[in-house]
């Protein structure tokens, strides 16, 4: 990598969402007719939001693989369970964050029916492979900027730490006669 490729690579600020092109890429990607790795490549981008993330989970069918084990598996679904097991890490670990004007869109369904069985299967007695828990359903739409409070000023916060620390080293100090029960 030389100075000039790094000098002309975008700040992370800067970065674009995905365009509707590519997520339409991804949430339409056929998984048993293309190449595993170009999906891997396009989903692990940091630029995906939430929404896409889920579609494309929920478009790889885990339904059909929740339930059955690793060993189980024949080599080629192995692959696509392993990226569903990469994707799913990502959700929930919260490396895709929501969309600011949708939110969860239209994954919001597909999740819910996702988290009813599997508390259904939780009741049987039976655990799946991917779980999610159910606060990802209160990912809220966000219309407006966060209020961020105005930091108090440099010598207030000053004095304030000065006090508290000081008034920890007296409190250090001072030797407390433990309580006895004898006593009252």
């Amino acid at each position: 990598m030389t100075k000039a490729s790094v000098a002309a690579a975008p700040e992370p600020e800067t970065v674009d969402r995905p365009s509707e092109a590519s997520r339409l890429a991804m949430t339409g990607f056929d998984w048993d007719g293309n190449d595993l790795d170009l999906l891997r490549r396009m989903i692990s981008r940091k630029d995906v939001d939430l929404e896409t993330a889920l579609l494309v989970f929920f478009n790889g069918a885990p339904g059909r693989f929740n339930l059955i084990a690793q060993s189980d598996l024949k080599p080629h679904l192995r692959a696509r369970c392993n990226l569903l097991d990469s994707i799913h890490r990502r959700i929930v670990c919260g490396f895709y964050l929501p969309d600011t004007e949708t939110g969860l869109g239209r994954a919001r369904t597909m999740l819910e029916a996702w988290i009813l069985d599997q508390e259904s299967d939780r009741l049987k007695g039976r655990g799946g492979r991917w779980i999610f828990d159910r606060e990802m359903l209160d990912v809220p739409k966000i219309t407006a900027a966060p209020v961020v409070p105005e930091p108090s000023p440099l010598h207030e916060t000053l004095i304030v730490g000065f006090r508290q620390r000081f008034g920890r080293m007296i409190r250090r100090d001072r030797q407390i006669k433990p309580v006895c029960e004898l006593d009252t």
